[in-house]
């Protein structure tokens, strides 16, 4: 067989195969149902007047105040515990109870001290300084009596109504300022945000939020923002988001599209415009967006024609259909229909399928038989394609010195097959087998030598989901090569043949063609890590045979 001819007509094919997928559209080769004209709505594009808010969106929750001990002393008495519900004003603690043994001590020690300063003011032959004296002690032991009064049974109340939390427990020893206990507060409620860099130059405590709720800044941080709510009227509701919007920026006689219009490839952002009857892709520099509107500051003139609908079929190029937007809705609506009914009519083919199988076998086997349970669905993978099986061409390198020295043409055809069956997600379980051959004269009779090499290589593939009409894999395995040198003539040098195993590790594509799905292009990159031991040693000192080396091709493979 004329492996070289085989091998030049094989690639040849598989270019014509690329150059024909290349050139299909994207939406054709993702097995989207397109059409050859895509119905599309226009709209001329305008200056218009913009106004960009600032949004945020979430869950409230209540006020929480923190009640706190007015004294020093001990928290004799708890009137409420956790989970109870207060009114503003209502007693929820009694602190340092039980203190009037030592303001009887105290008040004893004042009238004393009162006694002995008016005994020093009716002296006959007064002292002023014994009175000033008199004077200073009977003051300290009044205000050592005041003081014990105003922290003995001291109530505290409720500043708000709510439900009481985290309350500490009765008898502690308390400072000035603990908290005793806390009230949340449903009156006030508080929406807390995470803030952008580029949202914290408009925002000030005290600026008001319209949308589901009015409310206003009560605290922010570079990195949050918190509002506040009035809930008197308790319109607002537990675990129910709320947006609110404020007054960011006003943009006069801007380019305003719609947002949905913006789609976004690895170049950027991108419009669809007409020209010529055909969607026309082109880049722009968008702004500032809200209320499904966006400002183009650069990319887009006023007056131009922008495709507002069809994206999911639009490629550059692609032809259009324009429809208004009721005979697009009725279009789809149409379609939809379509796709239904043929899906119940393949349900109903199915369930009589099922019935009629039900039946025979009934028939067949007439005895009443307990029904098996039933069969778990297989996953999906098994009722599409799991094999793949190819014919392959490439260029194939051997590294060992010595058999490029000799050989000389070191970069040789290698003709082959290959096949892959389908196991978890994207993992496939490949093989290929391949012939390799290179021919020579020995130097002084001119005998033929004839070298062959079978590399068979096992491992596995990992394919990447499809992007357009290409899929990617990378993979790895283990190399098993058998070699064979054979010279005739009258030459003494005896037949060689051995074998080696090794690895290797590889990349490429396949290449999916719409109008034949069975039918893939490939194209690979494989380098091969094999070496063999040799009992002597080579001319140039060494005992290595290297058989690795890269190798590179195309293929072109049946799925089933």
């Amino acid at each position: 067989m004329n492996f070289r001819k085989l091998g030049m007509n094989l690639f040849i094919f598989v270019l014509l195969v690329i150059t024909a997928s290349a050139v299909l559209p994207a939406e054709e080769t993702a097995g989207a149902p397109c059409p050859k004209k895509v119905a599309v709505v226009l709209e001329t594009v305008k200056a218009a007047d913009f106004i960009e808010y600032l949004y945020f969106s979430g869950i409230g929750r209540p006020e929480v105040i923190s009640v706190k001990s007015p004294v020093s002393g001990v928290l004799s008495e708890l009137k409420v515990s956790e989970g109870s519900l207060v009114d503003a004003g209502q007693e929820l603690a009694v602190l340092n109870a039980g203190a009037s043994a030592e303001i009887d001590q105290l008040e004893a020690a004042a009238a004393k001290a009162k006694k002995v300063l008016t005994a020093r003011q009716n002296w006959k032959e007064k002292s002023e300084r014994a009175i000033q004296s008199a004077s200073a002690e009977y003051q300290k032991a009044l205000d050592a009596l005041n003081a014990k009064k105003a922290q003995a049974n001291v109530t505290v109340k409720a500043p708000v109504a709510g439900m009481v939390q985290s309350v500490i427990a009765a008898g502690s020893e308390i400072t000035a300022e603990t908290v005793l206990l806390e009230i949340a507060n449903p009156r006030q409620m508080l929406f807390q945000f995470p803030l952008a860099a580029a949202d914290q130059g408009p925002l000030a405590i005290g600026d008001k939020f319209s949308g589901d709720l009015e409310a206003e800044v009560s605290a922010f941080n570079d990195n949050q923002v918190t509002l506040l709510v009035n809930n008197e009227s308790n319109q607002v509701k537990p675990d129910v988001s709320y947006t609110f919007k404020r007054l960011k920026a006003e943009y006069a006689a801007a380019i305003v599209i719609p947002s949905a219009a913006v789609q976004k490839d690895g170049l950027g952002e991108f419009i669809y415009s007409v020209e010529k009857k055909r969607a026309r892709k082109m880049y722009v520099t968008v702004g500032a967006s809200s209320e499904g509107k966006t400002v183009v500051e650069k990319g887009l003139s006023v007056g131009a024609p922008l495709i507002v609908s069809g994206f999911e079929c639009l490629a550059e190029g692609k032809k259009i259909r324009v429809v208004n937007e009721e005979e697009l809705a009725k279009e789809k609506a149409e379609v939809a229909a379509k796709q239904e009914i043929e899906a119940r009519k393949k349900a109903e083919a199915e369930a009589k399928a099922k019935q009629a199988a039900q039946e025979e076998a009934k028939a067949v086997e007439p005895e009443t038989k307990p029904e098996p349970p039933a069969k778990a669905e297989e996953p999906a993978v098994t009722k599409q394609s799991r094999f793949r099986v190819g014919l392959v061409f490439g260029r194939f390198s051997i590294n060992d010195k010595n058999m490029r020295a000799y050989y000389g043409n070191w970069f040789q055809n290698i003709p082959g097959i290959e096949m892959s069956v389908h196991t978890i997600k994207n993992i496939d379980v490949w093989a290929s087998y391949k012939l390799y051959s290179q021919d020579q004269t020995t130097s002084y009779f001119g005998d033929p030598v004839k070298f062959k090499l079978a590399p068979l290589s096992v491992g596995l593939r990992y394919r990447f989901s499809p992007w357009r009409f290409l899929e990617p894999f990378v993979g790895a395995g283990l190399n098993f090569y058998s070699y064979k040198e054979t010279i005739e003539g009258e030459s003494d040098l005896e037949d060689t043949k051995g074998s080696a195993a090794g690895f290797h590790f590889q990349g490429g594509t396949y290449f999916h063609v719409k109008s034949v799905r069975f039918l893939l292009g490939e194209v690979f990159l494989k380098y091969n890590l094999v070496k063999k031991t040799l009992a002597e040693m080579t001319p140039d000192g060494t005992d290595k045979f290297d058989l690795g080396g890269l190798e590179m091709g195309v293929g072109l493979v049946v799925r089933f």
